[in-house]
């Protein structure tokens, strides 16, 4: 499993058993790359399965002075080969990075600098710390800073290993994952340890940290007077140039493909640019999902690995889950995991399909957001929709003396504060847009391209620099809907519109007026199956039905999740509360997304006891890198 850690510490004596801790929390099976430096009293580790091919770090970069470490890569840009043009002695991308830094360039050219990375640099002569990511952080990361030292690292429990924090939990982040199924902002659950913000530059130096945010969703709409078929062209080859930056090198190229649209205009790419891949998908036989998956594939003559669902894998790997995602994300989201065995055996990256509806469908935009006046109402609309577990009135029947958390960091507050943070006289649908995509597609949607790691290495060709400049600068007249999204399927990949589209059930190619009667008349579906407790058109609409396999086969396993002593969960879930929930579903109701977040939070419990005690099981045995003399 890929990740990185940097701890600085008064006492450097047992940074070496630091680089053991941390590693043995992110190893999982005989990575190549297991490696650390210690440095003064700074300590730099990487562990990497190497899919990128980027070889042993972190390495020292002797004519730039500097340890270096990367996570991801570098992809081809404009930005990029003036640099090689004028560097041409610069070979690989931590060098790109370390040169950019030594000539005062790096934050100038990081906005341009089209990737997915973390990046980590350390001058020990100076002991000047400096990491930084790409625009839309797609490697994340955790940090804390206390009287004891600093910790960097790619799982929020590195600070508590390290000793930089206790592990205390942070209820704010309980508070929002039982209401809103998700984290805001940089909020984590463990108090004093933070996410790392987006396309943003951290500099550590004599005790201080500063932090410098180098670029924003921009949604000006530059392209206003552009024709809507230009656009859609021009639209089609970005996507086209941003697939081939992503998929044409080393290695075995795999798509998860479903009945949407994201995962088979990447296939469609991936076949214009005649690049071979393998195809996979999971869920029930009869799901809407595994049936279109098999017509796209068979379209492309794809390699199709079609899969029935590995139910049995949902408790079994459930330990291993919760170490991946630290329940950061509701269990029940982790489809991934339960098929990685898949993945690994077949491909080495994966084209992946990640938030591409959000960043170019606009459907889960509602006409009533458009019309909101100001952040304060658009903020109580969005979180009125967002809150699909628990009321906030509701927490104190949940979370133990709630009046611990002060109301100004209740969720709807800092919904309405994140709005109100955003630029002034931006559209409600282009704030709505940003708002989602800097917190539950950063945070949640994420989660699964981090699990995706512990097997392969995931590209996420949506998030290409060119491609997100052009989406942005595209009206939202024309983003809604899928209108622009199905434009530019039309113009440059027609062929992928004639299967039909899991969302609505239509031809990919129906009008887009139509999508809201075939969505409705679905939902209407699911409300009379759900009340006759018939399995229709509407329960094929999902890969898999947890909320019957928690009533079956799955009994077992959520029995022993609710009802096991768990006494560090107890701090912040009641379990009585936890009881009643998992009494309510089994006597009808579905629930399955409450138990989603319970699982988690009580799963990340166990981790959390013996992060505290600074004890992780098997002790893995990194290995150290000094500089040559």
């Amino acid at each position: 499993m890929a990740g990185a850690y940097i701890v600085q510490k008064n006492r450097k004596d047992d940074l070496h058993e630091t680089a053991r801790l941390i590693s043995s929390a992110l190893a999982f099976s005989g990575e190549p790359v297991n490696h650390y430096c210690i440095a003064g009293h700074t300590l730099l580790g990487l562990i990497s399965p190497d899919k990128l091919r980027k070889g042993i770090m972190p390495v020292y970069l002797p004519r730039e002075r500097l340890w270096a470490l990367l996570m991801g890569e570098l992809h081809e840009s404009d930005c990029l080969t003036e640099f090689r043009k004028s560097n041409p002695d610069v070979g690989s991308d931590p060098a790109v990075f370390a040169r950019l830094f030594r000539t005062g360039a790096l934050n100038t050219a990081l906005p341009r600098l089209s990737g997915a990375f973390f990046v980590v640099l350390y001058d020990p002569k100076d002991d000047l710390l400096v990491a930084a990511n790409d625009r839309y952080g797609l490697y994340p990361m955790y940090w804390a800073h206390t009287g004891r030292g600093f910790c960097l690292s790619s799982r929020v429990l590195g600070p508590v290993l390290a000793g930089i924090v206790d592990g205390d939990w942070d209820l704010e982040g309980i508070a929002q994952f039982l209401t809103i199924d998700d984290y805001l902002g940089e909020t984590a659950p463990v108090s004093g340890v933070k996410a790392f913000p987006q396309a943003t530059v951290l500099t550590k130096q004599a005790g201080k940290l500063s932090f410098h945010t180098y670029w924003h969703y921009d949604f000006t709409p530059h392209s206003q007077t552009a024709d809507g078929r230009e656009l859609a062209e021009e639209l089609g080859q970005r996507f086209l140039a941003a697939v081939k930056r992503q998929a044409l090198r080393p290695g075995r190229i795999g798509v998860t493909l479903s009945g949407g649209l994201d995962s088979r205009s990447l296939l469609a790419a991936a076949s214009r640019l005649g690049i071979e891949v393998q195809t996979f998908t999971w869920g029930e036989r009869d799901s809407f999902d595994r049936i279109l998956a098999g017509k796209v594939s068979r379209l492309y003559g794809t390699r199709h690995h079609d899969c029935d669902y590995a139910h049995y894998l949902i408790s079994d790997r459930f330990d291993e889950g919760i170490r991946m995602s630290e329940g950061l994300i509701n269990y029940f989201d982790c489809h991934m995991l339960f098929h990685l065995h898949i993945l690994k055996e077949h491909a080495d990256i994966v084209l992946n399909g990640y938030a591409g509806d959000l960043v170019l469908g606009g459907s889960y935009l509602r006409r009533a957001w458009m019309t909101s006046e100001g952040p304060a109402e658009l903020a109580r609309k969005l979180f009125q929709w967002r809150n699909t577990l628990l009321r906030e009135g509701a927490l104190k029947d949940a979370i133990p003396d709630l009046d611990r958390l002060e109301e100004h960091r209740y969720p709807s507050r800092l919904f309405h504060a994140a709005l109100s943070r955003m630029d002034e006289g931006l559209a409600p649908a282009d704030m709505t847009d940003r708002f989602f995509l800097e917190n539950r597609v950063r945070r949640s949607t994420s989660m699964g391209t981090v699990i995706m790691r512990e097997a392969v290495e995931s590209a996420a060709c949506f998030f290409d620099y060119h491609l997100i400049d052009l989406i942005t600068s595209i009206p939202f007249s024309l983003r809604y809907g899928h209108r622009i999204y199905r434009d530019m399927l039309k113009t440059s990949l027609p062929e992928s519109l004639k299967v039909r589209w899991q969302r609505t059930l239509l031809p990919a190619y129906a009008p887009c007026e139509l999508d809201l009667p075939a969505k409705a008349f679905l939902k209407g579906c699911g409300i009379v199956e759900q009340t006759f407790g018939w399995h229709g058109i509407a329960s094929r609409q999902s890969p898999v039905n947890f909320s019957s396999l928690l009533r079956g086969i799955l009994r077992p396993w959520m029995d022993s999740i609710i009802c096991e002593p768990c006494p560090l969960s107890e701090e912040v879930l009641l379990p009585d509360f936890c009881e009643r929930t998992w009494e309510r579903h089994l006597s009808g109701e579905n629930l399955t997304r409450l138990l989603g977040a319970i699982a988690g939070i009580r799963g990340f419990a166990a981790l959390l006891s013996r992060a505290r005690a600074r004890v992780v099981g098997p002790l893995a045995d990194p290995v150290e890198i000094r500089p040559r003399a």
